[in-house]
């Protein structure tokens, strides 16, 4: 996201860049070892980028310094990754 920020792209935009590029590398990952891709089942996993896609962008816009910002952000991606891990959360499905 913040290559993308850099390069002047609008901030909605830039988010979806910087997700897209946390759960392609998932996907690469899982496929190398094997396994079914995190992202096609039940947890939470693409929100969780986004939502930490809007926290880096904050610290950008109010021009944190980049360490504390992707302290900051890997923190609540991670946080939000366990809470849902630990409480079972999920988001609604879509009926086929």
């Amino acid at each position: 996201m913040e290559k993308a920020l850099g390069m002047g792209l609008n901030p909605f935009m830039a988010a979806i860049m910087g997700m897209t590029s946390a759960v392609v590398g998932g996907i690469i990952r899982d496929v190398l070892c094997r396994e079914v891709p995190l992202i096609f089942r039940k947890e939470i996993y693409a929100t969780a980028c986004l939502v930490g896609a809007l926290v880096f962008y904050l610290g950008f816009y109010f021009q944190l310094d980049n360490n504390v910002n992707y302290l900051i952000t890997t923190i609540v991606i991670i946080g939000i990754r366990v809470s849902a891990i630990k409480f079972d959360l999920e988001l609604p499905k879509m009926k086929a």
